[in-house]
């Protein structure tokens, strides 16, 4: 057994799983954990509810283990390094890249979220990418059931990648993950924080004025859709930001136009919905036919709902 590494809620070691025959992650949590009956009883709840995740871009949680009174989880083992750790070596992704990196992680959030589960602290550094470029979300071990998330419960987690209602204290939603993911984007694109604050009160503050230097005037030639994904994501108000991880990557350069239309909160027009239907071998006619209602509901939405304060540019 060897030291991989320590994060937030403990250290984490590489390991051999003698019953699994494979290499896996121990990952060792506070004392303080085991403890608390009633803190142990919503842990044992919440990581069985992580293991149903089974997803590529997900690391597998596997079970809860106890050791000289200290508990801990076993999970798949990652070799690789975390986003965190890639951005300080190397600086910002390319676009394409980040594009790449973002819909491998739409892709594991859109898994766990299914089976109504919310990371509350997605982060650079709970991103690993391996050898082969491929994406596992971790930490889904102390995730919590979308139901089951209310007030106090919601404060576990790193400050400066929460949302704003998850920094409020108040519920948290799928959509509370979408703005994470709108903060990771921005960082691994432009190598640097949308929110830079060294304490607790600024950083809310700046959440509250929405005052966010604009993705292009720092990466030369990035793609529009880009920037309109990130600024989606990091609306204040949940309502506004796109309904699922899955728009989130149909948004994305190379994605459905259809779908990034849907997830900027744009009403398709007759010719976008009739070409969708040809690209799924609808007929254009039936595809409209089918497609109609939702459009008639979001022109109903967007002028029943004020417009979102625009980003500001750098003066």
């Amino acid at each position: 057994m060897a030291l991989a590494g320590r994060g937030g809620m403990g250290e984490v070691y590489r390991a051999e799983d003698l019953t699994l025959g494979q290499v896996v992650a121990l990952k060792f949590l506070p004392k303080i954990l085991s403890q608390d009956a009633a803190a142990l009883t919503r842990f044992h709840a919440e990581v069985r509810t992580a293991r149903q995740v089974s997803h590529p871009n997900v690391c597998r949680v596997f079970d809860i283990g106890e050791a000289d009174r200290t508990l801990f989880l076993t999970m798949e083992y990652v070799d690789g390094e975390d986003l965190a750790l890639v951005v300080r070596r190397i600086g910002r992704l390319s676009p394409d890249k980040a594009t790449e990196i973002a819909r491998q992680i739409c892709a594991g959030l859109a898994a766990a979220h299914e089976r109504g589960v919310i990371h509350r602290d997605l982060k650079p550094a709970n991103v690993m990418l391996d050898g082969a470029g491929k994406i596992r979300l971790t930490d889904f071990g102390l995730a919590g059931i979308a139901a089951s998330i209310k007030g106090a419960e919601v404060r576990a987690g790193t400050p400066a990648y929460m949302a704003p209602e998850q920094l409020a204290g108040r519920d948290v939603s799928t959509k509370s993950d979408l703005y994470s993911l709108g903060l990771i984007l921005y960082e691994i694109l432009t190598g640097k924080g949308a929110f830079e604050a060294s304490t607790l009160p600024e950083l809310m503050k700046l959440r509250e004025q929405a005052t966010i230097t604009n993705p292009s005037t720092l990466v030369r030639d990035l793609d529009p859709l880009i920037e309109r994904v990130i600024f989606r994501c990091l609306e204040n108000d949940p309502d506004k930001r796109p309904a699922s991880a899955l728009q989130v990557a149909a948004a994305l350069p190379g994605g459905d136009p259809l779908a990034a239309a849907l997830a900027a909160g744009e009403t398709p027009s007759p010719e976008m919905v009739a070409a969708a239907g040809e690209t799924e071998g609808l007929q254009p006619r039936l595809a409209v036919s089918l497609l109609a209602p939702i459009v008639l509901g979001l022109i109903a939405f967007r002028f029943g709902s004020q417009q979102a304060p625009q980003p500001h540019a750098p003066g």
